[in-house]
């Protein structure tokens, strides 16, 4: 049998680190440093294995020993490798510093790995070992190359699926609008990616999820930090808070934010069940164990706009 969902997108190691206290340009400050798989893609591909959904990934991973590692993570988690795309030079890499409450502070994202791939990706819906026609649903990373994404959109194989989107950033957001004129789509995104679409400054998640089916999605999330999160369909708008959070590492609650929602829609759940086990999903990853790996401070410390070491 076919898994319930295919992904297409961004797969890398994510190097967190965590300012045990405040930041400042230029500081050198003691901290926490923890690598763990990430990639919008593949946090997607994990989030939905969690929740019992059988997935397929497809990705581009570096022959390298960085590469091996997160195959074997992948793997492991039971996700699907049969459309993986393993390439020559270095697998992704994101590296992301967080204050001391867990916000993001700066980040690097380096996915020159998946802009080499190219369409090259998707070779295996092309005669590959991917099973064609696809008939769950798929999930497309908007950290993808237009060109990928077009195709993938379009992509005969996958076109009697159920399609979703998610733009990854607000710069990236832009990519996706081709896509809503042309396709019936569920599309995923934050306040911020959303007013991208829109070209305009929405007040909320529910004016931004109404926008976007205004755009041409058939149905729509939009989150909003802190704020109430919505869900808009044809039939029905529900809002929801989340819980409040006292501090906790961000990075990646997005990801399992929309895998829960997605999993919850394939059990037959209804709207305001779906969007409040996605935001419960996203509060346990922000609130989990800050890692235990600890780099103890540099005997001398630069001071805030030093020439770095």
């Amino acid at each position: 049998m076919q898994p319930a969902f295919l992904v297409i997108g961004a797969a890398h190691w994510d190097i967190i680190a965590r300012a045990a206290g405040h930041l400042t340009p230029g500081a050198d400050v003691p901290g926490r440093v923890e690598p763990r798989p990430g990639g919008v893609a593949l946090n997607l591909a994990l989030g939905l294995a969690d929740a019992g959904q059988p997935v397929e990934l497809v990705a581009a991973l570096g022959r390298d020993p960085a590469g091996d590692a997160l195959a074997a993570v992948i793997a492991a988690a039971g996700i699907g490798l049969s459309g993986m795309l393993r390439q020559a030079g270095d697998t992704d890499a994101y590296v992301a510093i967080e204050t001391g409450s867990g916000a993001l502070h700066a980040a690097v994202a380096d996915c020159a790995g998946l802009e080499r791939a190219g369409l090259s990706l998707l070779a295996g819906l092309d005669g590959g070992p991917l099973a064609m026609p696809w008939r769950g649903t798929v999930v497309l990373d908007g950290n993808l190359p237009a060109d990928v994404l077009a195709r993938a959109a379009h992509h005969p194989g996958l076109a009697g699926a159920a399609l979703a989107l998610v733009p990854a950033s607000p710069a990236k957001a832009a990519r996706l609008g081709p896509i809503l004129s042309r396709r019936e789509v569920t599309l995923y995104a934050n306040r911020a990616e959303a007013e991208a679409l829109a070209g305009r400054p929405l007040p909320g998640s529910r004016a931004a999820a109404l926008a976007l089916l205004g755009l041409g999605a058939v149905s729509a999330v939009v989150t909003d930090g802190a704020a109430p999160a919505t869900f808009a369909g044809a039939d029905e708008t529900v809002t929801l808070a989340p819980a409040p959070l006292a501090g906790g590492s961000v990075t990646g609650a997005g990801d399992r934010f929309v895998a829960r929602h997605l999993a919850a829609r394939a059990e037959g759940l209804g709207p305001e069940q779906a969007l409040g086990l996605a935001l419960a999903a996203a509060a346990r990853h922000i609130a989990r164990p800050a890692p235990s790996r600890h780099i103890p401070a540099c005997p001398d410390q630069s001071p805030a706009g030093a020439t770095p070491r």
